[in-house]
């Protein structure tokens, strides 16, 4: 199966995609156990595969050597970038900040764990030639969970996915928002940038929500899957993550509607700081 893959790929790509043609994003906060490892893995398959694509991860507000350790393999390898921040941004501020940079045609975005090898990655980027935007699942047809992931995170999963798709009619056949990741054409991202504001991890609603209003095709993938949860900031702090992205999808919800402007008052802001600075999510 790899050899085919890796002939595949080669024919179709090699020659298609420069490393200014494609980009991989990656928040990473805290994630010096986990990091190098994941750089290690992206750079060595995609240079055997696609040749060298730029490579960005963003440390925000990060209290460990993540940003030192990413600015040494940086050194070794160029078309790795890192973009520091020393306040906390939210996943999805830094996965923003990583958008506003990228050179590429097609993005990729992905987490800074091994959840999603690769190979997966590819088959994103194969189905968005077709497709505006590309997301993987964990619950559509193909897709294979090697390691599942906590009942209690599981069964919380299913129920934002519900709310989402009761707040959100226009993602009631999308299945999996918050797997890790997801393949953007740059135009897409041109169109719906201003439309991007959500900085935890509801970002991925808005990323998805946003295309769909503006009329861009998503496509949902299963893949194979491998639930990581050491290290996981989401499964250490799992209530406070779940009401910071309840909020988030409230506040979403607020921005596109005739009520947007409450979300400009004084009072609201208020409330989003006190919510962002109790939860981190």
């Amino acid at each position: 199966m790899y050899i085919s893959l890796r002939s595949f790929m080669s024919n179709a790509y090699s020659n298609k995609y420069s490393k200014k043609e494609f980009s991989i994003i990656i928040p990473a906060y805290n994630e010096e156990k986990r990091i190098i490892e994941r750089l290690e893995t992206l750079v060595n398959f995609f240079h055997k595969n696609m040749g060298n694509p730029e490579i960005i991860v963003i440390t925000d507000g990060c209290t460990d050597k993540t940003h030192f350790l990413v600015s040494e393999f940086s050194k070794k390898h160029p078309q790795v970038k890192l973009l520091n921040f020393s306040k906390r941004l939210g996943k999805g501020g830094a996965i923003i900040e990583g958008l506003r940079r990228a050179e590429g045609n097609i993005i990729v975005i992905t987490d800074a764990d091994n959840s999603v090898a690769p190979a997966e990655l590819y088959k994103l980027i194969t189905e968005s030639k077709n497709y505006d935007v590309v997301i993987c699942s964990r619950y559509s047809n193909g897709a294979c969970l090697l390691i599942k992931e906590p009942f209690n995170r599981f069964i919380l999963g299913r129920a934002f996915n519900a709310l989402v798709k009761l707040m959100f009619w226009r993602m009631s056949k999308i299945y999996d928002t918050q797997c890790g990741a997801k393949v953007v054409k740059r135009y897409v991202i041109s169109k719906i940038l201003p439309d991007l504001f959500i900085t935890g991890f509801t970002f991925d609603v808005n990323l998805i929500y946003s295309s769909l209003r503006h009329g861009f095709t998503v496509k949902e993938v299963g893949i194979t899957y491998k639930h990581i949860d050491d290290y996981s900031k989401v499964s250490k702090n799992l209530p406070r993550v779940a009401l910071g992205m309840f909020f988030s999808l409230v506040k979403l919800r607020l921005y596109y509607s005739r009520f947007r402007p409450l979300l400009y008052t004084r009072t609201f802001q208020k409330l989003s700081l006190f919510m962002w600075n109790a939860t981190n999510a």
